[in-house]
């Protein structure tokens, strides 16, 4: 996502190919993925978005730019996603940062092995994705064709894996992805947050620690800076994971809210936020200027 990109080939093994492995165990989670037009843009440069079907239903039609919902699965348990493109160009998903079986990683052309290569999926075709998240942590969905037209057109998300019995709490548990706008020529000047130039205000609660997974699927923002203040003061937190990896204990101690999100990272952090004063959440340049900004409402507890 940052530039260069540097494939390896791993040849051998014992217990075979993996996909055969993949393919024979059990799915506990189902999952339909869309791909989609969404309504706006212009004719020539429409938006797309993800959206998951629930038992089966699609959701109605959406408008305007968006991420991609929140995939949650659960580390250990097998999840069988089927991708449909419903647009009238070729796609593909990445999943990026976990560890799966190459053929289902969503390179077109490259996942896989020999001549077991992932296809592109093509209009009105699907993909299913098998594969068991082997660890729990903040990771990304996005398309990996024509990324500055697909991906500024809304197709990234966040896949979010739990550890076994942890539910998400969208209460204390919240997800920024910083993107690229889609006019072009406004890079420069802002980022995204979560599809939008001009976010709606965090509430959180007093006292009660609430989980930040930042991710950065900008296309010109290696150095994207994360920073989270109260009125002129800025606030501290404690850092829990970075791309998906929790840290060491002793990496987990609290420290002033400030640091950089390179593009394709994501990184976890914990705050506790006190009542008082007005708080917000930047995104600044490498050069200092501000380029986003999410309001933060802090409420007491009932």
């Amino acid at each position: 996502m940052g530039g260069l990109v540097l494939g390896i080939v791993v040849h051998g093994g014992r217990g075979g190919s993996v996909s055969s492995t993949a393919n024979a165990v059990p799915a506990k989670r189902e999952l339909r993925l869309l791909i989609r037009r969404n309504a706006g843009g212009s004719e020539s440069q429409p938006f797309y978005g993800f959206a998951l079907a629930k038992d089966g239903v699609e959701p109605p039609p959406d408008t305007g730019l968006h991420v991609g919902p929140p995939i949650v699965i659960t580390r250990g348990e097998p999840v069988r996603i089927t991708v449909v493109n419903t647009l009238d160009v070729p796609t593909s998903v990445h999943w990026h940062g976990i560890e799966l079986d190459s053929y289902f990683d969503g390179v077109a052309g490259f996942s896989g092995a020999g001549t077991h290569l992932a296809p592109l999926i093509a209009p009105g075709d699907s993909f299913v994705v098998r594969f068991t998240p082997p660890r729990a942590g903040t990771f990304i969905y996005h398309t990996h064709v024509d990324e500055t037209r697909q991906q500024l057109a809304g197709l990234a998300g966040p896949l979010i894996v739990l550890e076994p019995g942890e539910s998400f709490d969208s209460s204390r548990d919240h997800t920024f992805i910083i993107g690229t706008p889609f006019v072009w020529d406004d890079e420069f000047r802002s980022v995204l947050i979560n599809g939008s130039a001009a976010p709606a205000a965090l509430t959180v609660r007093a006292g009660v620690p609430q989980r930040l997974r930042f991710i950065n699927v900008t296309l010109r923002r290696p150095g994207a800076r994360i920073e989270i203040w109260r009125d002129t003061t800025m606030l501290q937190w404690r850092p829990l994971a970075k791309d998906g990896a929790d840290l060491p204990a002793e990496l987990q101690v609290a420290r002033p809210a400030r640091e950089s999100v390179s593009i394709g990272e994501t990184l976890d952090y914990e705050i506790v936020a006190q009542s008082g004063g007005n708080s917000r959440l930047e995104i600044h340049a490498r050069d200092g200027s501000l380029l986003a900004k999410v309001p933060i409402t802090v409420v007491s507890e009932p």
